[in-house]
Order: structure tokens, then sequence, then C-alpha cells
């Protein structure tokens, strides 16, 4: 496993902005997205884009950015009309197939599109913030789809702190107590970011604008038999099954729960949990798998203090502390919204998974090993 990652975070070194020559269409469409979905054209749109795009020459990022434009726009078609088909046409599907296969995850807006490559520095005179980050693309547009994805993003930001400290202590095997605290304050910090999400996201918004268009096919209503990929040679007209947008597919928490010990039973939620690793970058799923196995074979041997052991158990209450917040989020943004509106399901998140039963098993999950 590739352990620099940790010292960087889950967050690309680069970024790609705009595509080079040849993509001029997708860039148009992208950026224009708001209002093609405002004035219901996409499927208009989507019919006059080219079919196949040659993508050999992209570099690392210009893929990324490719990947999330063809998400984003796929998903358009998908969410955007009145009626739902289960078919993505030839001009998404066949160049969005291409992307998938060279990043090694799904066709399907995951959240490395979503939000780890889905942004840039608002004013770069100006230091690292929540409120100095803007997003680069959208579905409908609006302070609350922003915000959502900045406080993603800022906690990405962050991560790097805890997880550069605690490779330090654990993966180096640095046992000073100071990498520990330093790793404390910042899951803190993590946590003082999660809670500032209401600020500017309202929950009505969330579910009714930003919501709908992240979800995926596979435990989908709408979908029930999936969603075919039109021109896909690989698929041979048969029907896909992906999941949707979910946080989910960020690695924080995953890296976390290994490197501090937290484990999750073996059980259908667990097996939910593994498979979100598919959507994620190739690098950080090999990263995971990695950090797994030292969790198992190599944890135990490290000679840990009883004051050490008690710092390691404050950061996994501050990590519980993290999951309470996202189940009351997902409580006050998704199911209080289902019992007065019905226009997205509530039992399912857009990753296709009854949601309230799985953030609290976690919650419940993490807690510190002598507890």
């Amino acid at each position: 496993m590739n352990q620099d990652i940790l010292n960087s975070g889950f967050i690309p070194e680069v970024i790609c902005e705009q595509l080079p020559g040849g993509f001029e269409d997708i860039e148009l469409l992208a950026e224009e997205l708001p209002k093609v979905l405002a004035n219901e054209q996409i499927t208009d749109r989507v019919s006059k884009l080219e079919i196949e795009k040659d993508i050999s020459k992209l570099s690392l990022s210009e893929l990324e950015r490719a990947m999330l434009l063809y998400s984003y726009i796929g998903h358009a078609y998908m969410w955007g009309k009145s009626k739902v088909e289960n078919v993505i046409p030839i001009q998404i599907s066949k160049t969005w197939y291409e992307i998938s296969q060279k990043l090694d995850r799904p066709p399907i807006l995951s959240y490395a599109s979503y939000a780890l490559n889905n942004w840039k520095i608002a004013d770069p005179d100006k230091p690292f913030d929540v409120e100095n980050i803007s997003i680069m693309q959208n579905f409908l547009g609006g302070v609350d789809e922003d915000w959502f994805i900045m406080i993603h993003v800022a906690i990405e930001y962050e991560a790097k702190e805890i997880l550069s400290n605690l490779k330090s202590y654990f993966l180096e095997k640095n046992l000073d107590q100071s990498y520990l605290l330093k790793a404390l304050d910042s899951i803190r910090k993590i946590n003082s970011i999660m809670n500032r999400m209401p600020e500017k996201c309202d929950p009505f918004i969330y579910y009714n604008r930003v919501r709908p268009y992240i979800f995926g096919w596979k435990n989908n209503p709408a979908t029930p038999d999936g969603v075919i990929y039109e021109g896909v040679d690989a698929y041979n007209g048969k029907s896909q099954l992906f999941r949707g947008e979910t946080g989910a597919q960020s690695s924080i928490v995953p890296a976390l729960d290994a490197l501090l010990g937290v484990t999750h039973s073996n059980d259908p939620l667990r097996e939910y949990l593994d498979e979100m690793r598919l959507y994620m970058p190739k690098e950080h799923r090999e990263l995971l798998n990695g950090l797994d196995e030292w969790s198992n074979n190599e944890r135990t041997k490290l000679n840990i203090n009883e004051e050490s052991v008690e710092i390691i158990n404050e950061l996994i209450k501050e990590v519980h502390t993290f999951r309470d917040k996202h189940l009351e989020y997902a409580r006050v943004y998704i199911y209080e919204q289902s019992l007065t509106n019905n226009s997205n399901s509530n039992i399912v998140g857009t990753g296709g998974t009854p949601f309230m039963k799985y953030l609290d098993k976690h919650l419940q999950e993490t807690v510190p090993a002598n507890d």
C-alpha cells in the first residue's frame, strides 16, 4: 500500500479545471447544466453530443475531470426528466465507460468526482477555509448544494492532519504521545466543521434539490432492474446495478477505523462498507485494504502505554461523535423531510441502503476496546 497518501490526505494533489481541446461540447453542457435542467432540455442537449471521445492522451487529473463531467451529465439525464428511463444514451455511455475503465471504478457519480475533484480555492491569496472553497460543478446550483459539498471538502482537507499523525504513531512506530494529541486536535476540528453543515444547507432544499440527483441505480425503486449503457459492448446490452454517491465512499473513516482498531461485525452492513471501496480511487482502495491487513496482523504487536491508550480511546470517542452527528443529519435532512415530502425515498439512501439502520449500527460499534 502507498502509505504516503496519509501524509497528504485523500484530496488529489492536482485537480483539473478544464479538459483539453476536443471536449468543448461536454464542458459547455456541464457549465450550462443548471439552466438545462431548469428548462427540461437535457434529452435534446445530450442527443447533440459527440458519440465517442479520444481519452487516450488524458492525464490522471484530466481523466478525473472527464469522469466528473460525464457523471454529472449522466445523472442529469437519468434524474432530470419527468419520466425516468432505464437507458443511458450512447453519447454519454460509451466514453463514460471507457473513462471508468481507465480509473478502475464504475461509470456512475461517486464521491471522488462529487467532492474530491470538484473544487478549487476561491481566493488564492487567502488561506484554506471552508468559506474559501469554490465548487466547480453543480446540478441545479445554489448555496445549499455548494455548501453541502464544501463541508465534505473541508473535512477531507483537515483529515490529512489526523491521518499523517496516526501514520507516524502506528505505522512508523514513533510511539510519541504528541502525535496522538495532534490527531485528537484534528478530529475535533473535523467535528467542528461537520457541525457547520446547517449554516448554509437547509434540510428542505437538500432533500428536494440536491439529493435527487445523486441517487444511483442499485436498490432504487425507480430503476428496479438497473440501467442499460447503450453501445457498451462489455455490458452486452444488460442492465447494470451501481450504487449512487454517498459519504460512505470517503476513505477517511475506514482509515481511522483500521488505525484505531475499530471493527465492524461481518454482516450485510459490513459487506456494504466493503462494496463502497469499489467506487473509490484505486489507490485509496488499495491503501484501505493494506491498513485492514496491518490492523489485523500488526496492531496488537505495538507496545502502547496506558496514557497513550487513554488518548486513543478519546480519539475513538471523537469518531463516535462524528458518526453520531452523521446519524443526526440523516434524521433531520432525510427522514424528517420524507414525512412531509414524497419527492424521493427515505427508506433507501443515495447509495442504495437502509441508511438509518446502517449509520446507527456503525455508531454503536465505534467504542474503545475496553468499554
